[in-house]
């Protein structure tokens, strides 16, 4: 199968690690040198020992026609993407934290389905992808637009690279938000890896304070989810947040696209969501000020 994947960090070089073993794999990423460092060495995943070779390409060259174009590019970034000429006659599969960028796809005539990821990656270099918990993907569709999903789960699944079939797209992507709202923002403010949330005492009752937050945006119910933010946090302990890693390297993080996604949804005010987003942004805001002054 001949597959296109628009971005090059962690989730666009562990998806082209893994499909490229077995399809055609199209990497389009931002700057020459990455595409040159990629065509050049192929894309290593630690869990996969050989580099896989994939054909790499900067987006500005224009993204071609393909059997199936994975968007894995931040949830800011969809808008942008989208008011370029992409290709109007293939499925799109976003992978993409977050609701907020559902009623723009909403708008596509593309057939558009939805995945959420459910690895750790984490991005060594332009190349390299460390492949820090091993899980699976789920894929949904937008209402009306599930014709050849299946199909392509199955040419797509392995056991190495599980996929699977999810029929409630707005459920899936609930579920994966409400775990991003309660761990990100938190382990990016106070800089620390997934397990403090249930070890560190302090984490821990601001987690659950978003937790119910969320829960009551939601609809979803409160100990339920809370149990299993305390089991994802225990069993991805070690790894580190993209929020978290976005604010290391200075990057904009995804927290509109996640907490106030949440805030602009809610029929009540939610002060805990609102505190992160506010000391997020003041990170950020400080990481700019740090930049401007190299």
């Amino acid at each position: 199968m001949d597959i296109g994947i628009i971005g090059g960090g962690s989730i666009g070089l562990l998806t082209a690690a893994y499909l490229g073993r077995n399809h055609e794999v199209h990497l389009y990423v931002r700057r020459d040198m990455q595409r040159n460092h990629i065509e050049r060495e192929g894309v290593h995943c630690d869990g996969l020992g050989e580099s896989t070779r994939v054909r790499a390409h900067t987006i500005e060259e224009g993204v071609k026609n393909h059997n199936l174009l994975i968007i894995a590019v931040k949830q800011k970034d969809i808008n942008p993407l989208l008011d370029m000429n992409l290709p109007s006659d293939v499925p799109y599969l976003f992978l993409q934290n977050g609701m907020g960028h559902l009623e723009r796809i909403k708008e596509l005539r593309n057939s558009c389905w939805l995945g959420v990821v459910e690895h750790g990656a984490l991005r060594v270099d332009d190349t390299h992808v460390k492949h820090t918990g091993k899980g699976k993907m789920n894929l949904a569709a937008l209402p009306l637009q599930e014709a050849g999903l299946q199909q392509m789960i199955k040419a797509l699944h392995t056991e190495e690279f599980p996929i699977f079939f999810r029929e409630d797209y707005e459920d899936m992507l609930a579920s994966k938000l409400l775990i991003n709202a309660v761990i990100n923002p938190l382990t990016g403010i106070f800089q620390v890896k997934n397990g403090a949330v249930c070890t560190n005492n302090y984490l821990r009752s601001l987690a659950w304070r978003l937790c119910q937050e969320a829960c009551m945006v939601l609809g979803r119910s409160v100990d339920q989810e809370w149990e299993r933010v305390l089991s994802i946090a225990e069993l991805t302990s070690e790894n580190q947040s993209s929020m978290l890693k976005d604010l290391e390297d200075g990057r904009k993080t995804e927290i509109e696209a996640i907490n106030e996604y949440l805030i602009k949804r809610s029929a009540h005010p939610l002060p805990n969501h609102q505190f992160v987003v506010d000391a997020v942004h003041a990170i950020e805001v400080r990481n700019e000020g740090r930049q401007s002054e190299k």
